[in-house]
């Protein structure tokens, strides 16, 4: 966690604030989907698909904003001096094909696969508000990974939890600030912007040595001791190895005890 209380507050402010951004990005889209008529959906799509972009751009600015705010401030409480955020990029290619494998796409396939058009329509929708809320939070969250990237002080950073993770997020938190640099992004595989849709976790900066936080050091263990049965069993460290038996013991929410007692509740 961040080396000083007022670094900690800012980051659980970002993260709230983060999150405020994204609700609206997914209820405003939630209204622009709404608009859409299965019965023509290529027609539909190419008026959709317009709107939903520069949903998309406005949100991810403000998200992109909110962090860049959030690191200069959070700069000086930790380390005594501002820095010079700097922002994430809004990809239009790679936006407009996830909206469309997430939204279109998937409606084709639902109705192919034998459900009603109205009812694959209204089920489509989990699955692309969860993509508009990861592709919007990317401006934040590409933020603090290419202002650690630029920052000689940093030592990389961290995934903060939601404090209700699934077992892969828990598993990236466990981690701690493994991310950033290109030597560090290799050795982990890739830049560490691995967040799902829905995915409520943010980034944190680490300009000391890292110490979780007591929820944090659950992750750990849960960690360690996948790991451990992993090296007992005569296999490589990794997430296929990790990710099961981390979720099959664990109280993460995809865990089958949680999943267990909410369907009995």
């Amino acid at each position: 966690m961040a080396l000083t209380a007022e670094g900690r507050e800012l980051t659980e402010a970002n993260r709230l604030a983060q999150l405020a951004i994204a609700a609206r990005a997914m209820a405003v889209s939630s209204v622009l989907w709404d608009g859409v008529d299965v019965g023509r959906l290529d027609q539909s799509t190419a008026r959709w698909m317009p709107a939903q972009l520069a949903v998309l751009r406005r949100f991810h600015n403000d998200s992109n904003r909110v962090a860049g705010e959030y690191l200069r401030q959070y700069r000086l409480a930790e380390v005594g001096q501002p820095g010079d955020p700097i922002p994430g990029v809004f990809d239009t290619a790679e936006m407009r094909n996830t909206m469309l494998l997430a939204g279109p796409v998937r409606t084709k396939l639902l109705i192919a696969n034998g459900m009603e058009p109205d009812e694959a329509k209204a089920g489509t929708f989990v699955k692309l508000g969860g993509m508009v809320r990861r592709q919007v939070l990317d401006g934040g969250r590409g933020s603090v990974n290419r202002t650690e990237r630029g920052d000689r002080r940093a030592k990389g950073w961290r995934r903060v939890s939601d404090r209700d993770p699934c077992t892969f997020c828990a598993m990236l938190c466990a981690r701690g600030p493994v991310y950033g640099s290109e030597q560090k992004a290799n050795q982990v595989g890739g830049s560490g912007l691995q967040f799902h849709g829905h995915c409520g976790c943010t980034a944190e900066i680490i300009y000391g040595e890292w110490t979780p936080t007591e929820t944090e050091q659950t992750f750990v263990n849960a960690y360690d001791a996948a790991a451990a049965e992993a090296d007992a069993a005569g296999q490589s460290r990794m997430q296929s190895t990790i990710l099961y038996r981390m979720r099959r013991d664990g109280s993460f929410k995809d865990s089958p005890k949680i999943r267990n007692a909410n369907s009995a509740a």
